[in-house]
């Protein structure tokens, strides 16, 4: 499905908390990613229509969604998208079964509810866990549980709302991943809101960065790690060294200590080496910067050190901006 967004914006009030996007997303599995206060859910409730746009239009393929200049917004319920709430949004006095199917009320008989709330709980893997209460379960298996009564209607599109942020880091790894192998598996698309780059970067076929209410770029992962549009996503995606200046950076991964062809020489200081399991950064001062580059082993501190980066890697904001 080609999602269009053509002028959308929200206002309240005075506060103008998305600005006039016009936006195509048609891949996979999309994150949109920005920090808090930026829009992001915003955006997304518009677009599964719990919040109504003050200007512009939605299409879904070639169907009309919303449209504030043609009055057209369709109920949240014939938009064929579900939504999985970062606090599950679970009814507690209901057992597992009974929230999945709660979704299917009005649209198939009671024991096709049963039998297609069945089906979601094993695509889930918490079949043994059908007459429990959501109470007793874990976080995980609590987000597993939104998951299947989302998976269960059979939508075209599934919004995540910052949806793995309650889950310690082993079990956001783990979501990560049966969030993308579910959502490929029933043929669906997935739009995922998040404030964190690495669970966008490692989930995301492509990305839209937005900032105050703006999308400020969209792209696959890799072009925005290594293209940034601007300052903010430079900072915001990845570790980034500043040249002088302050229009062209650096990642650490492309800063060495020894030299190689086209390189430029910084000097500077040893500030502190920070361990990140597979990898240390050395934190260096250098010409009154904090720079930082990776290495296997960690670097004394105060000690001087001569770092290489290589210009093919040094990315310039004024020749995108051009």
């Amino acid at each position: 499905m080609i999602i269009r967004l053509e002028g959308i914006e929200k206002t309240f009030g005075q506060v103008q908390a998305v600005k006039p996007i016009n936006l195509t997303i048609k891949d996979t599995f999309v994150t949109i990613l920005g920090q808090s206060g930026c829009g992001k859910t915003t955006l997304l409730k518009m677009l599964v229509g719990l919040s109504e746009p003050s200007a512009g239009d939605i299409f879904f393929d070639d169907r009309t969604i919303f449209s504030k200049e043609k009055k057209i917004n369709v109920k949240p319920n014939k938009r064929q998208i579900a939504m999985v709430f970062q606090d599950f949004g679970l009814w507690p006095h209901m057992s597992v079964l009974e929230n999945i199917a709660f979704g299917l009320r009005g649209k198939v008989s009671r024991r096709e509810r049963v039998d297609l709330a069945r089906e979601a709980l094993s695509k889930v893997k918490l079949e043994a866990k059908a007459n429990v209460l959501p109470g007793d379960l874990s976080g995980g298996q609590q987000q597993r549980v939104a998951l299947a009564r989302a998976i269960a209607v059979n939508p075209k599109l599934i919004l995540f709302d910052e949806a793995l942020s309650a889950l310690d880091a082993v079990l956001r790894d783990q979501m990560r991943e049966e969030i993308l192998t579910i959502v490929q598996s029933i043929g669906a698309q997935g739009i995922f809101v998040t404030h964190d780059q690495t669970e966008a970067m490692a989930m995301s076929d492509s990305m839209i960065v937005m900032d105050t209410g703006e999308v400020v770029q969209t792209g696959s992962p890799e072009d925005i790690y290594h293209t940034p549009a601007n300052s903010f996503v430079a900072n915001f995606i990845g570790k980034t060294n500043w040249l002088e200046d302050q229009n062209s950076m650096v990642r650490p991964e492309n800063v060495f200590l020894q030299p190689r062809k086209h390189t430029i020489l910084r000097s500077g200081v040893v500030a502190k080496s920070m361990y990140e399991g597979d990898r240390y950064v050395i934190f260096v001062n250098t010409h009154e910067q904090l720079w930082k580059f990776y290495d296997n082993k960690p670097h004394q501190e105060g000690s001087t050190i001569k770092l290489y980066i290589d210009e093919h890697h040094i990315h310039s904001l004024m020749k995108r901006e051009a």
